[in-house]
């Protein structure tokens, strides 16, 4: 009697949005962030920045127009103690790590006598953990480690205070926008396009490693030995699972050894019809989708060349996607960082006020400006950083901080070191 065949579905790994949460029923001391209890958002984040060329193209690009030229104050006798305050890189690292991460942090200096800050660095957010808050209190310190997944490493952690929160001559001063839902962490703008940063990377993989493999086809293998038992048959497709499927196994090829021709498998190619087609238009939407999430409004901004946005040059394209850009998503970053800066100089006996960030302006702008109004290419950049800052004149800290004044403890309930100022 003739045994009948099986025929068996190999079901791929599946994957789903990742929801990063913050998880404060641990057991430790400090608040992990991650994915399914796990410690991994800023790993996950660095990732997705590391891999896709479009979400490091605009995260990059977006950090340097939030820094610009720089943070500058209108009173020009006090720009070398800024500049020696808070040195020029560390701001331009904390500029980078509140796009990327949506997060970032200061190392603030007291003197020995606890009344005046000496300096202001960068400190790299993404080993920081907030400790955790017991009651109807605020976060009084971070833990610092240079790697979280490192279980030895995490011994040597290292508490450092909040600001405000205490009489150390080191202190940290969190940066983070306010999201419900959420107390000690931010997310970035863009982690709506985590999984699309993904994606492209999985792109990139699929395409090298079918060049590596001779773009050998989709197949289908077929066993014509006989129906082995469930547990056999589990082990078989684990392994062919393992070794032929996922994007770094694509185009592997198969070695068959059998005892004669009439059992050797079967294997059947799959043809994909207009496959091209389909990365092409997987490879679009992706990038589609994280421009979207960075709300960049053209490309052309950070040398990212796509379809035309019905502008009939490309210089009227980016006078008006400059103009968005800075009115909708670098201002807001930027007033963030100078809300920041201004509170810790109130409390840290620093006289130093009207700061603002000088912008950087694509040249095709200004030359096109110049041409247009027979100046020269400075003039057009000062009459720009003029309007920028708000036009010609004194500009108060009171200017400065209308739209974007920053919470303080006290609004919540709290008592903090600002109520005593």
């Amino acid at each position: 009697m003739k045994e009948q065949g099986k025929f068996s579905v190999v079901n791929f790994s599946r994957q789903d949005v990742p929801i990063i949460q913050e998880d404060t029923k641990t057991r430790y001391q400090w608040v992990p962030v991650g994915i399914l209890e796990q410690d991994d958002y800023f790993g996950l984040v660095t990732e997705a920045y590391n891999t896709s060329t479009t979400n490091a193209a605009c995260v990059d690009g977006v950090a340097d127009l939030i820094y610009g030229k720089g943070l500058f104050s209108k009173d020009e006798s006090k720009q070398q103690q800024l500049d020696s305050t808070i040195p020029p890189e560390d701001l331009r690292k904390v500029s980078f790590d509140l796009k990327l991460f949506g997060n970032a942090a200061f190392q603030v200096v007291w003197n020995k006598s606890h009344t005046k800050i000496l300096k202001i660095y960068h400190t790299p957010v993404q080993n920081l953990r907030a400790k955790k808050i017991h009651g109807l209190g605020k976060v009084d310190g971070y833990y610092y480690c240079s790697d979280w997944n490192d279980v030895r490493k995490q011994k040597d952690k290292q508490f450092i205070p909040s600001f405000g929160s205490s009489n150390e001559e080191i202190e940290i001063y969190y940066v983070k926008e306010y999201e419900p839902g959420r107390y000690y962490y931010s997310l970035p703008d863009w982690i709506s396009a985590l999984q699309f940063s993904f994606s492209e990377a999985e792109l990139s993989n699929l395409h090298l490693n079918n060049i590596e493999n001779g773009f050998l086809p989709v197949a289908m293998v077929n066993f014509n030995n006989g129906v082995p038992a469930p547990e056999e048959r589990q082990v078989i497709e684990s392994l062919l699972e393992s070794k032929f499927t996922g994007t770094r196994n694509a185009g592997r090829f198969m070695v068959s050894f059998n005892d004669d021709a009439i059992n050797k498998p079967t294997i059947d190619t799959l043809p994909m019809e207009n496959l091209h087609e389909k990365y092409q238009y997987v490879a679009e939407y992706t990038q589609d989708r994280i421009l979207v999430a960075h709300r960049i409004v053209s490309p052309l901004l950070f040398g990212i060349r796509t379809a035309s946005n019905g502008f009939s040059s490309q210089s009227e394209e980016m006078k008006t996607a400059y103009s968005i850009m800075q009115t909708m998503t670098i201002f807001p970053f930027q007033n963030q960082l100078i809300n920041c800066i201004y509170g810790m100089f109130k409390v840290g006996g620093i006289d130093i006020n009207e700061l603002y960030f000088e912008q950087l302006t694509p040249l095709v702008i200004l030359s096109d400006t110049a041409d247009d109004t027979d100046q020269s290419i400075e003039e057009v950049q000062e009459e720009i950083d003029d309007s920028l800052q708000g036009g010609e004149g004194e500009q108060s800290e009171e200017k400065l901080t209308k739209e974007y004044e920053p919470l303080r403890p006290s609004d919540f309930g709290f008592e903090s070191h600002y109520d005593s100022e």
